[in-house]
């Protein structure tokens, strides 16, 4: 079994005071490599998310470099998850993808009501925490009733990539992660600009398919290769609790991505991100996660977490060849060939438990009495 990956240019800190990056640098500088350390971009849960932000030094040198100084500090490497979708060339486990002609997406998912509901009623709202829903012509875009709900919650992602750009270099979302086996490529898939060639816009679709009357709230977590980091998703939560606190109305959290089956090396970073999850769990949110296409029983995380539903490919207890099982699967849903929206006004077909978990956060978003 795989151990957990890293960023290679993100660390947390167990602290909150921001004066403990100066004080890590002055030990770093001693040490010979520089002030490494750039200014803590946000909290995770008791944590700050410091970037290093020195071409020659790596977040390993760093840890291991203040570990010899005998630093009482808690430094610890990013880790980074996978997408639910498995693998990173956007290719599920047996099945191809391509596009399909919008004539076909026109007969498959004929125009759904998007009508005013009656006073007594609100629309649910569905957070997406993803790599970022993009406009697509099937999403309603009434300024006065939006489908797409603007979230000020600022991805690191783009922190990332203001540092990378002020040090005049290419700072990469996460480590490259081997998926270790040989997949077909959907020939006609984009790559590049469309954050994980439209994961995100293609599950918001999911949603509008099965809940009409739902809206998204798009936080973006995920970078465009389809890696998760899991601090960021732990600020993410504390957000969404926040955000819940503040009174806005949020009704299903959908997490389509998840740790290797098994792997359990940074049990801490476990533990920060069930905390928001309990919070949400605790107001009301319905919590939804993919079980991951690595068709094994083995527990993955958020998933598997007894507060989240975790949702395989499949229906009844019957499921696909590629998805997770076991009795931590909560329910599963269709996740084979789902025929959904794609970045640039485009429609595509896609396999994973990604698109299962979708599914059953569209089951779940229905109108509120109000």
């Amino acid at each position: 079994m795989r151990t957990n990956f890293y960023s290679e240019d993100t660390l947390t800190l167990g602290t909150a005071d921001p004066s403990e990056v100066e004080r890590l640098n002055d030990i770093l500088e001693k040490a010979g490599l520089g002030r490494p350390l750039g200014a803590p971009s946000r909290a995770a849960g008791p944590r700050m998310i410091v970037p290093v932000v020195d071409d020659g030094v790596t977040a390993d040198l760093v840890v291991s470099t203040l570990e010899a100084a005998g630093v009482d500090l808690e430094v610890r490497r990013d880790p980074v998850a996978l997408a639910g979708t498995r693998f990173l060339n956007l290719a599920g486990r047996d099945i191809p993808h391509s596009f399909e002609p919008a004539s076909a997406a026109a007969a498959a998912h004929e125009a759904l009501p998007w009508e005013p509901l009656p006073a007594n009623l609100r629309r649910p709202v569905v957070a997406l925490l993803d790599s970022g829903v993009q406009p697509h012509s099937w999403f309603p875009s009434s300024s006065d009733d939006p489908f797409l709900l603007a979230a000020d919650w600022e991805s690191p992602l783009d922190e990332l990539g203001s540092i990378a750009q002020r040090h005049g270099r290419d700072i990469p979302h996460a480590v490259d992660i081997p998926h270790g086996r040989d997949i077909p490529h959907g020939r006609d898939i984009p790559h590049g600009d469309t954050g994980e060639a439209g994961h995100a816009t293609f599950i918001a679709g999911i949603v509008r398919a099965a809940a009409p009357s739902a809206r998204i709230l798009s936080v973006k977590v995920m970078s465009e290769d389809g890696k998760v980091r899991e601090s960021f998703v732990t600020s993410a939560l504390h957000w969404l609790v926040r955000y819940v606190d503040a009174g806005n109305p949020l009704d299903v959290v959908c997490m389509a991505f998840g740790r290797e089956p098994g792997d359990h090396s940074d049990e801490q970073a476990l533990i920060d991100m069930a905390e928001p999850l309990q919070l949400l769990a605790d107001r009301g949110v319905a919590l939804v996660a993919s079980a991951g296409n690595d068709h094994t029983d083995e527990k993955i995380f958020p998933a598997a977490f007894p507060m989240v539903t975790a949702v395989g490919a499949g229906f009844a207890r019957y499921h696909a060849t590629f998805s997770n099982y076991g009795d931590w699967v909560d329910r599963y849903r269709d996740g084979v060939e789902v025929l959904s929206t794609m970045p640039q006004d485009r429609w595509a077909r896609w396999s994973g438990t990604s698109f299962s978990a979708a599914a059953y956060a569209g089951d779940l978003a229905r109108p509120h009495v109000v």
